[in-house]
């Protein structure tokens, strides 16, 4: 019986051994890969969640920025009412304010821009009765057997009426909103009940004949406001003006806003006057109870910018009578927008 010799058995194991390190080798390179990959996504899923905590703290802080510019656009319109008993667009709070740093309204004591947070804000106040407001399209009645009764208010549907043919779209449109208001609002017939009352001009985006296009032609010109108003002759664009008051024609109307530029109304009767020299063939009358030349109602539009967060935002604000030596103002609904109004 014969056996290898000692270096023949050992040039057989040295293959071996050395194939068994070579795995080794290449096991532990990929235990570490694997190790690497799992931390590095762990550390991504963590750097994710610092990131996501950061934009909602962002996002918190312009939210409060954003409120504490609406708080401090009621104090201008409070004040205004202190002052006058007139609104008019040569007044504070009808400046537009451009893109400025936050901290060059707090001061220097008071900075926003530490650690790289700057904060920006730009906005304005528009005056929601400069429009004609589609409430008044509803007039409410008071009846014994049936209680209060919604009906369509024929001579705020003319308006209406006017106004769309002033904007060169379809007069056609204003019977069908009214009726849709006034079922909306519980007046209509039992298959008409239960429309939901619309509360912004997108909203007549339901009734039969709207498009996106009208109603983006519209919006500058109308809105929904919770009761019924006035229009306010010292805000109101020529086309509002031209619809409102009966056979006022669109180029008078804009000769009468030149005329109010150069001097506000302080009362209907001037508007009457100006009409009686501009516009014999109007019908001054009408003024009376369509036009006034103070509001309650305003539109504060605001855009922050507070590091990598944005925020855009419309609110409707309700200022009330003057009670003694105070005044209210409260917000009656706070909405996100995708684009601030142009300047007109």
């Amino acid at each position: 019986m014969s056996s290898k010799h000692p270096a023949t058995r050992h040039a057989l194991r040295a293959p071996r051994r050395r194939r068994q390190r070579g795995a080794a080798v290449v096991t532990a390179l990929l235990v570490v890969t694997l190790a690497v990959v799992v931390v590095s996504g762990m550390l991504w899923r963590q750097q994710v969640q610092i990131r996501s905590i950061e934009n909602q703290r962002l996002l918190a802080q312009a939210a409060w920025i954003e409120r504490a510019a609406v708080d401090w656009a009621r104090l201008i319109l409070r004040d205004d009412q202190r002052r006058t008993s007139v609104d008019q667009l040569g007044e504070p709070w009808a400046v537009p304010i451009a893109e400025t740093r936050l901290s060059d309204f707090l001061g220097a004591a008071l900075r926003t821009d530490q650690d790289g947070e700057t904060s920006f804000l730009s906005g304005r106040i528009l005056d929601a009765q400069a429009r004609f407001n589609l409430t008044n399209l509803v007039l409410w009645t008071a009846s014994e057997s049936q209680g209060r009764i919604a009906t369509v208010d024929t001579a705020s549907l003319e308006v209406y009426r006017r106004l769309l043919q002033t904007l060169g779209l379809n007069a056609a449109l204003a019977d069908p909103t009214a009726r849709y208001l006034v079922s909306a609002a519980g007046g209509g017939s039992d298959s008409q009940r239960g429309l939901r009352a619309p509360d912004d001009t997108r909203d007549l985006l339901a009734i039969p004949g709207y498009t996106p296009e009208i109603v983006e032609i519209l919006t500058p010109f109308v809105d929904v406001l919770p009761e019924r108003t006035l229009v306010n002759a010292n805000t109101a664009d020529a086309e509002v003006l031209a619809a409102v008051i009966d056979k006022l024609p669109l180029d008078r109307a804009r000769e009468l806003v030149r005329q109010r530029d150069r001097a506000y109304f302080n009362n209907v009767g001037d508007v009457q006057t100006q009409l009686r020299t501009l516009a014999p063939q109007a019908d001054p009358n009408t003024a009376t109870g369509t036009l006034d030349v103070r509001s309650h109602y305003f539109l504060i539009y605001g855009l922050i910018r507070h590091e990598r967060a944005s925020r855009m935002q419309v609110s409707l604000v309700y200022r009330g009578e003057v009670l003694g030596n105070a005044n209210t103002t409260r917000v009656v609904w706070v909405r996100d927008i995708d684009r601030m109004p142009q300047q007109r």
